[in-house]
């Protein structure tokens, strides 16, 4: 039996938006709304099958976590591959984790708690199918839950048939709904041997390196972040942390960076018109006007106001 429902906040009165959202789409984890210049919205197409679930949502900016509370609760231990399509997001997983762009794709396993997140608005397309399909087409979960692959041309394979299947389902008997969703393990398949399915033991710099941006996405908007507060959260030794951000210049310059770079993507939105620039850079993390300002000038060569009149033309 297929069931397709489509859920939306529109309609929901102003300033409870994001309850609603939490409270029903969002109900299997702990979600917090992420600071945007538009009130919270979002919309998904929601997919429930006896072979595995497919979501593809809109989003405001948010963060979500499934805890050991949720997992007791449910049992869940599902694995879900989230397809990004637009916008940037974050998956953190035991002790793998890292940053995706549009047409990158993270793996998570429910049975452990995760957090994910986006630091703006997004669009992706998410699969959630039993442990035994899973590793029955593309391999062992733990080898890969926490990682994340980035786009390739079997990503854009993997977006054209998710996007055909969404837009079919309705009308699919479940023994194609099944043949669909072994389809697109198939095409995971291909994009984890891609990138190298069976990742090292020991964690090396390139994964620390990984997991350390993944994290300070999640945070980049608290301005208490500092390296400091990585190594104890993330129980990563300093040593370890040197050697793995070495070629940006510390893990100070890799928070900046990542803060500098949300700034200037708010710039080049007309969403956030309506605010100065200097509560953008507070809203990005920033404590400090004068300190932004150096750096942004350091960074691109003008000041944040000259950049903003020039996106603007």
């Amino acid at each position: 039996m297929i069931f397709v429902s489509r859920q939306s906040t529109a309609g929901i009165e102003a300033g409870r938006t994001f309850d609603y959202w939490r409270s029903t789409a969002l109900s299997r984890v702990a979600a917090t709304p992420v600071q945007d210049a538009r009130p919270f919205a979002a919309q998904r197409l929601a997919v429930l099958t006896s072979h595995g679930t497919l979501f593809h949502t809109c989003s405001s900016p948010l963060v979500v976590e499934r805890r050991i509370e949720s997992i007791r609760r449910d049992g869940n231990d599902d694995v879900s591959l989230s397809l990004l399509l637009g916008g940037r997001a974050h998956h953190e997983q035991g002790s793998r984790g890292g940053v995706l762009s549009s047409g990158g794709i993270g793996i998570v396993t429910n049975d452990r708690p995760f957090v994910s997140g986006a630091p703006e608005a997004y669009e992706e397309m998410r699969l959630s199918v039993s442990r035994s399909l899973f590793s029955a087409h593309v391999g062992i979960p733990e080898d890969v839950s926490g990682r994340t692959f980035q786009g390739s041309g079997l990503s854009v394979l993997l977006t054209d048939y998710l996007r055909s299947f969404a837009g079919s389902v309705e009308r699919m008997s479940d023994a194609e709904a099944a043949h669909a969703f072994e389809g697109a393990m198939h095409l995971v398949r291909g994009i984890v041997n891609l990138e190298g399915g069976r990742p090292r033991q020991d964690l090396p710099s390139t994964a620390v390196r990984s997991l350390v941006l993944a994290y300070i996405q999640r945070r980049l908007h608290d301005p208490s972040l500092d390296p400091a507060a990585v190594g104890a959260d993330l129980r990563i030794s300093r040593t370890r942390l040197y050697l793995a951000f070495a070629q940006d210049g510390g893990v100070a310059a890799a928070i900046r960076d990542a803060r500098l770079d949300l700034v200037s993507r708010r710039l080049l939105s007309r969403a956030w018109d309506g605010e100065t620039i200097a509560s953008i850079a507070f809203a990005s993390g920033f404590r400090d006007a004068g300190v932004f300002g150096r750096a942004f000038r350091r960074r691109y060569a003008m000041s944040a106001r000259d950049f903003r009149h020039a996106a603007r033309g």
